[in-house]
């Protein structure tokens, strides 16, 4: 894996950090699996609230735009104000969260833009 990729999936994992620490969320996880054609994000809170899983789907399922790639990792976390996850949905393709039995589980998907087409 590329150097800035990995800078660029530790950035969003400290984006998703703040953003739940930020809104009053103290207890989270945060897995992630990394393949080869792609990242999966998996966070898991107790219960989410409907305004903040409502503020979550829509900054993080923006369009993703791939010209960001070359820069936009370097402008995640570099302000010190309340995080909205603003650039991080510019950087992942797809975010859903499930319920289950009164926990969420957000799931955030990056295809990995460094693959070579055959």
């Amino acid at each position: 894996m590329s150097t800035p990729e990995v800078k660029l999936i530790t950035k969003i994992i400290r984006e998703l950090s703040m953003f739940l620490m930020l809104h009053g969320y103290e207890q989270f996880s945060i897995e992630t699996d990394k393949e080869k054609t792609l990242t999966t994000f998996r966070v898991k809170v107790k219960t989410l609230d409907e305004k903040t899983k409502n503020t979550m789907l829509e900054k993080l399922n923006r369009a993703r735009e791939i010209e960001i790639e070359t820069y936009g990792w370097q402008l995640v976390g570099d302000l010190d104000q309340k995080s909205e996850l603003e650039i991080v949905g510019s950087l992942v393709d797809d975010a859903k969260i499930e319920e289950e039995n009164g926990h969420h589980s957000i799931i955030i998907t990056r295809k990995n833009p460094y693959l070579k087409k055959h």
